[in-house]
């Protein structure tokens, strides 16, 4: 029973903060605030969480977990045996993580204007970076360029997916994240140019 309760009282307080985090930035939110709005006093807030910035802290660590328990668990093709497929099923837990935990990702993509947090883009790259031995630079391109330019196309696709409600399945948005990485934008767009010539 006690545990029932103390899982509503933090629903309460996650719920409250996000709806906030929609009305307003992170600095001008305050603690009397999040607890007026889940109808708790003060010292239940305190009972759970040091300050807002633990709250903040420990709903993003929740998040970060998920992620991290679903790249684990998930057995994936070899990608030199079957890149699309591998890319597309990774790109599917990344998705179904965000679906999961769609008020988090809406304040902070959509509400907030942010990208991916730090750590969700970090814990992406270590995955992929201990299951392929990647050099330095691939063709001219350094490998830090090549990540930067990869996660910050692809939090672009995410942000416009949430934005527009997440009304697309997670196997389409994957689709499109691979054909987008594989071919890229401006290879995509001469195909196009082409065939309209024709």
């Amino acid at each position: 029973m006690l545990d029932r309760r103390v899982r509503k009282t933090k629903e309460s307080i996650k719920h409250a903060y996000f709806s906030l985090l929609a009305e307003k930035p992170f600095k001008d939110i305050t603690i009397n605030q999040i607890t007026e709005k889940a109808d708790i006093n003060r010292g239940t807030f305190y009972l759970h969480y040091l300050d807002k910035f633990d709250l903040r802290d420990q709903l993003e660590d929740e998040v970060m977990r998920e992620l991290e328990e679903a790249l684990q668990d998930r057995k994936y093709p070899q990608v030199d045996v079957n890149l699309e497929q591998h890319s597309t099923q990774l790109i599917e837990i990344i998705l179904q993580v965000i679906i999961n935990h769609k008020e988090f990702f809406n304040v902070t993509l959509i509400n907030q204007d942010a990208g991916l947090p730090q750590k969700f883009s970090r814990i992406i790259r270590s995955y992929v970076q201990s299951n392929i031995d990647l050099p330095e630079q691939l063709n001219i391109v350094p490998i830090e360029y090549y990540f930067a330019f990869i996660v910050n196309a692809q939090t672009g696709l995410i942000k416009e997916w949430v934005k527009n409600g997440m009304q697309e399945s997670k196997e389409n948005i994957a689709k499109y994240a691979f054909t987008l990485a594989y071919n890229g934008p401006l290879k995509l767009m001469h195909q196009h140019l082409k065939e309209q010539q024709h």
